[in-house]
């Protein structure tokens, strides 16, 4: 299992959003432009559809800060980052399941 980094273009912008998912199940997300970042474990975040994009809203304890990060992608990149999540998060439990 390896870290994935993905740099998606924001619509209706010319800002990045540089993600980290780390094979330890935590993603780190971050926006220079607007100055946003979020770090938080990968079960402690989830996807929102709105009607100006996607927000990844992290809303638990455990979270580095309670918040919400919009991101405006376009659907494919969307539907990229969602399955990078998830299979990040399904190699996780599998390795927590056999330590």
């Amino acid at each position: 299992m390896l870290e994935v980094e993905r740099t998606y273009t924001l619509r209706s912008s010319d800002n990045h959003v540089h993600i980290t998912i780390k094979p330890c199940g935590t993603i780190e997300l971050d926006i220079p432009q607007t100055q946003q970042h979020l770090m938080s474990e990968l079960d402690k975040v989830h996807f929102k559809l709105n009607e100006v994009g996607v927000l990844l809203v992290c809303n638990e304890r455990g979270c580095s800060v309670i918040e919400e990060v919009s991101l405006k992608l376009s659907r494919r990149d969307t539907f990229d980052l969602y399955a990078i999540v998830d299979d990040m998060l399904e190699e996780y439990e599998r390795l927590m399941t056999d330590l």
